[in-house]
């Protein structure tokens, strides 16, 4: 699952013409993140589409998250994650486990941090504006973000931006392997009062749980 939220990203365009980041994308990504921070919490659902152009296989699955600072409370594929901003517990319902963890706060996966999708931009990368749309009255920005490291397992990562609201609504990573992810993002809810204690998970309330604790 972990692979799922590497958003870490065009082929056939020479390296040469993103040697410098392009102003008018670092303008609408900085507008992005600026208006990101400003959100005390941030709800969302997404799905994530899967396609294997090699072995022609497809699925989609389904989640939600909700964000407030550090911390974070995943859904997704049977497993639900809890962040409290230090610690990380992966709750898997079928078979009634928790598995805990401290994770490197420096860590750029996104499932480890969902936050720096938001920010990811901001290092190890080259950017360029593709276009600007009208879609229903909604305004979009098609940015593409390429990695410096040509070692990276992806040629790019392609954002579409709400620029009406300043979000994400979709994220697509291109395989070097002909695997490519398009997370979408919908459903926003923005600045909802939530507790701390929502970010912790509660053993008590998982009646014959099994708990691996691996943060020794």
């Amino acid at each position: 699952m972990k692979n799922l939220f590497l958003f870490t990203v065009l082929i056939g365009i020479s390296f040469a013409t993103f040697s410098q980041k392009d102003p008018e994308a670092e303008k609408i990504l900085n507008q992005l993140t600026e208006k990101t921070k400003s959100h005390s919490v941030i709800q969302a659902d997404f799905s994530i589409y899967f396609k294997n152009i090699k072995e022609n296989i497809e699925n989609t699955s389904k989640g939600s998250i909700t964000m407030k600072g550090n911390m974070y409370q995943l859904t997704f594929m049977g497993s639900e994650s809890f962040f409290n901003g230090k610690t990380l517990w992966n709750y898997i319902s079928e078979v009634n486990e928790v598995n805990i963890t401290e994770p490197d706060p420096n860590d750029d996966d996104i499932f480890s941090n969902p936050k720096k999708l938001f920010t990811i931009y901001e290092n190890d990368y080259k950017y360029q504006l593709v276009n600007n749309s009208t879609q229903k009255g909604i305004k979009y920005s098609i940015i593409d973000l390429f990695p410096l490291d040509l070692e990276e397992d992806f040629s790019r990562i392609r954002l579409q931006i709400n620029t009406n609201e300043n979000t994400i609504s979709s994220a697509t990573i291109f395989g070097k392997d002909g695997s490519h992810y398009t997370i979408s993002l919908f459903n926003y809810q923005l600045n909802k009062p939530i507790n701390d204690s929502f970010f912790t998970f509660n053993e008590k309330d998982y009646k014959d749980i099994e708990i691996i604790d691996l943060r020794f």
